[in-house]
């Protein structure tokens, strides 16, 4: 970023530039609903090395709209990229480029694996993208953030407002974490979850073969799952079936059984209705639904899988088990991982049930998804239009446009009969890659769950609103973190502390560690040892100190509108 004296140096010249981006691309409306912020700002890099450069500044804004479908000037794009469709010269990225103007690079990602040490070498280096997407990496994020390397988006945010509406219309908490205290945006939330996007599921063929009943408590439920381990459910003779299956080493196959106590998760920080938080693993219910899992475990209950590292779609379609809490997607009729089961059980039949009434005497809650997102991408600093290249994919993401970009054209790629959507091509098939049509471009770079998934169907669209419905109540029990890295006794020590939750719960879990009251008072004697209690503390402070933000951010929002 340039400093704070150079850029005033620079007025003239930024004035000049002002005047030749709206020489070569059409003004829109004038108005913009976002107050100015400075686009740069003295910052030192690490070892207080200055990170200004002497390049040509960027391009800024003079209130004025862009039309990003009128430039005449042809502005090279670079897009890091790795879920999703990733050949180059693809169909779709040549729509995009003719109709905005663009010459598009795909900087691909290498995988789960390295993807991180990759973007962190595109980040350090002098070839950065233009767009760069990342996952989790929070400390990373404030390390490039104060090194100058991303664009503060918030002015562009409130002008250009196809992605700040969408999310402000799907969650109106998204934004707030990912804007800094100041009110700046470097990072764009790339894909947010529906409210909750899983429900517990059950084979009816299974049901009817041994005469029971959906089930409606979590009794009847345990039931229902030693009768399909038991009882020959599916009536070929042999001892071959298990009641309850999923994910291998996923503690969210067993949501039912962890959210029939309040004030508990396998992972993420809690805060009870006085505003007391705890670490999820380490409260006290914690120690009550491992010993109901264990017990199922034990009797064979589950599938052996389930302590291993086991893919949750693979079993599926094997067809072993008849309970398992899932993908609301799974509804669809397009699934991949329904037609592999119905491919290998074509008398099979999954179907979404309500969850359990609990020990409480009221519905178990679904799990919620977070309000932030998993996801993030933003502009850096190589980008030598920053407004014009977030005006680009801005509109990019409107409803209509986003549909073309993920799904094609209608007709061509597929049809729309009486309301359901029916792929000719669908984005995920191996004739979108043979071709190079490009469908699902840009995935998780902005994800709508909204009317542009035309992939749900009506049904499907209800599941999931039933179950972000059913997850209100556990969503206000469970934090999530504006900044992770704020919690620096958290990000020392919690690596230790996860790698001990880990080691207990399967182990506990697989029935080679007990979990009764002296098992569990070691366990959390290690975890005391390991730093806990102070990093609780600290997570207190966090959370109140976030609380407060929070609120002003809700209330800034209600008197601008």
């Amino acid at each position: 970023m340039k400093s704070t004296l150079k850029r005033l140096g620079c007025a003239l010249l930024a004035l000049m530039l002002c005047v030749s981006v709206f020489a070569a691309c059409d003004s829109g409306s004038s108005s913009s609903a976002g107050s100015t912020a400075s686009k740069t700002e003295s910052s030192k890099a690490e070892g207080g090395e200055s990170t200004a450069d002497n390049s040509e500044p960027a391009k800024t804004s003079t209130g004025e709209k862009i039309d990003p479908t009128a430039c005449e000037e042809t502005m090279d794009v670079s897009i890091a990229v790795m879920t999703g469709f990733t050949q180059s010269d693809s169909r779709v990225e040549k729509m995009l480029e003719e109709k905005y103007n663009l010459n598009i690079e795909l900087v691909v990602l290498p995988g789960w694996t390295d993807g991180q040490a990759k973007i962190n070498l595109l980040m350090a280096s002098d070839d950065t993208p233009n767009v760069m997407w990342w996952w989790s990496m929070d400390n990373d994020f404030l390390k490039w953030k104060d090194a100058g390397l991303l664009v503060d988006v918030s002015e562009y945010l409130n002008k250009y407002t196809n992605i700040r509406d969408y999310y402000n219309k799907m969650d109106t908490a998204s934004l707030f974490f990912a804007t800094e205290e100041d009110g700046k945006i470097y990072r764009i939330p790339g894909d947010i979850s529906e409210p909750s996007c899983e429900c517990l599921w059950i084979r009816k063929d299974w049901l009817d073969n041994l005469k029971l009943e959906v089930p409606k408590t979590m009794d009847e439920l345990n039931e229902v799952i030693r009768a399909f381990t038991e009882d020959d459910p599916d009536g070929n003779g042999q001892d071959d079936t298990f009641g309850l299956g999923g994910d291998g080493y996923d503690p969210r196959s067993f949501i039912p059984w962890i959210y029939n106590y309040d004030y508990t998760h396998y992972d993420r920080w809690v805060v009870d209705d006085q505003g007391k938080v705890g670490y999820g693993f380490c409260m006290p219910n914690t120690q009550k639904w491992l010993a109901d899992v264990a017990d199922m475990y034990a009797k064979g209950y589950i599938t052996p899988n389930i302590t291993t590292d086991t893919d949750r779609d693979e079993e599926w379609a094997n067809g072993g088990f008849g309970v398992a809490y899932s993908w609301c997607a799974y509804n669809n009729p397009d699934s991949q991982t329904m037609k592999s089961f119905k491919a290998n059980n074509p008398e099979g039949n999954w179907i979404p049930i309500d969850m359990p009434i609990g020990q409480s005497g009221k519905m178990i809650q679904d799990d919620p998804a977070t309000s932030a997102a998993w996801a993030y991408f933003g502009i850096t600093k190589t980008a030598s239009d920053p407004e014009r290249l977030y005006a680009f994919y801005d509109d990019m993401c409107s409803l209509e446009n986003y549909v073309e970009r993920r799904y094609g054209v209608e007709g061509e790629d597929y049809t729309i009969e009486d309301g359901l959507y029916n792929p000719i091509i669908a984005p995920e098939s191996e004739e979108n890659n043979q071709q190079n049509i490009g469908l699902n471009l840009f995935n998780n770079l902005f994800n709508r769950k909204d009317e542009g998934l035309i992939s749900n169907t009506p049904e499907t669209t209800a599941l999931f609103k039933k179950s972000g419905d059913n997850s209100r109540e556990r969503a206000s029990q469970l934090i999530e973190w504006r900044n992770p890295a704020d919690l620096a006794l958290w990000v020392e020590n919690g690596t230790d502390i996860a790698d001990e939750r880990e080691k207990f719960m399967w182990a506990v879990i697989g029935g080679s560690q007990p979990i009764d009251d002296a098992s569990w008072a070691n366990f959390m004697a290690t975890c005391e040892g390991l730093g806990l209690n102070e990093a609780v503390a600290e997570a207190q402070e966090v959370y109140d100190a976030q609380a407060a933000l929070y609120e002003n951010y809700m209330n800034n929002k209600t008197n601008q509108q």
